[in-house]
């Protein structure tokens, strides 16, 4: 939790890592490509390693089913792990019955392979949207205490407008981490998340840091195709072709961002926050997910305008 004032030291962050595999499907390929992701996820350990971080590294299950050594290393070293879906789809391509299975799928597996309770749980994408607000009773019942998958604004491919900045608990549902924003002229921006990170200069970071409220919880993510300037381009699946090009851009950047980032303050894994929250019985906001919530003009504009582009 972080305070104002615009002299204070920058408020602590916790560091996140998402671990995909965003090849297309190898089977429909004559030629498959090389795989990536067992190289760049250990790069990425290494530089955590380097800087003494503990982070929350959230694992697609049918990766950690083919790769199991990423998550066995990742916990080893003190990182909590959690589960970024099944698989890399958007939630509402999902049914709610095929949802629940695999998140109880995935949550054993994590679990027999890092030796954790694994309490947190973060949708592909930021996924986690109206259309979806069937899975959060499920996320629940599959035995996840808390969540971080919404981003509470307009986005250009998955968001929730209307939503509270600062954690809060779903009725019937887990305590939900937001994805920190930070009011630019015109425009909210997720400026921890790796795109903003790539692409914008240090000082918006900096920026966003110095204007978070005391009541935020603050947590920056990446992932590890993002550090890696020489894989060959693909389309990602259920984000478009214009989408698809950003996420190639600037990647020979990411390292030297992310080590700005490590160097500034740092808060512990997002299931620590999560636990200190209930042990101090600290009040949240209560959101019903059927609840309909405001969107503006620009919201309704921006939702989704990029993943068919």
């Amino acid at each position: 939790m972080t305070g104002t004032s615009s002299t204070r030291s920058l408020p602590e962050v916790t560091v996140t890592l998402d671990v995909e595999d965003l090849r297309p499907d190898q089977s429909l390929q004559e030629a498959a490509l090389p795989e990536r992701v067992v190289e760049m996820t250990n790069r990425v350990l290494d530089l955590f390693g380097e800087y003494g971080v503990r982070a929350s590294v959230y694992v697609v299950g049918e990766l950690a089913e083919r790769r199991p050594e990423l998550v066995r290393r990742a916990a080893s070293e003190g990182h909590e792990i959690g589960l970024h879906s099944w698989s890399h789809v958007p939630i509402p391509t999902r049914t709610p019955e095929t949802f629940a299975e695999e998140c109880r799928r995935g949550r054993a597996l994590l679990q027999d392979l890092s030796g954790q309770e694994v309490t947190g749980y973060r949708a592909p994408m930021m996924s986690l949207v109206p259309a979806a607000a069937w899975a959060i009773p499920v996320i629940a019942e599959a035995g996840f205490t808390y969540s971080s998958s919404v981003l509470p604004g307009p986005s250009p491919l998955f968001g929730w407008p209307g939503l509270p900045r600062q954690p809060f608990r779903w009725l019937n549902g887990p305590i939900e981490f937001p994805c920190p924003l930070v009011r630019m002229p015109g425009i909210d921006l997720p400026y921890l998340g790796g795109t903003y990170l790539r692409l914008l200069p240090s000082f918006v970071r900096r920026h966003g840091l110095r204007r978070s409220t005391s009541d935020e919880a603050l947590w920056a993510y990446c992932h590890p195709w993002e550090f890696d300037p020489d894989e060959d381009f693909h389309p990602h699946e259920h984000i478009g072709m214009l989408a698809s090009r950003v996420a190639w851009l600037r990647r020979s950047r990411m390292e030297r961002q992310v080590r700005r980032l490590l160097a500034d303050p740092l808060a512990g894994p997002l299931g620590e926050v999560a636990s200190g929250l209930v042990a101090s019985d600290a009040p949240l906001p209560v959101v019903d997910p059927t609840a309909s919530t405001t969107a503006g003009r620009v919201a309704r504009w921006a939702d989704g305008r990029l993943r068919d582009r």
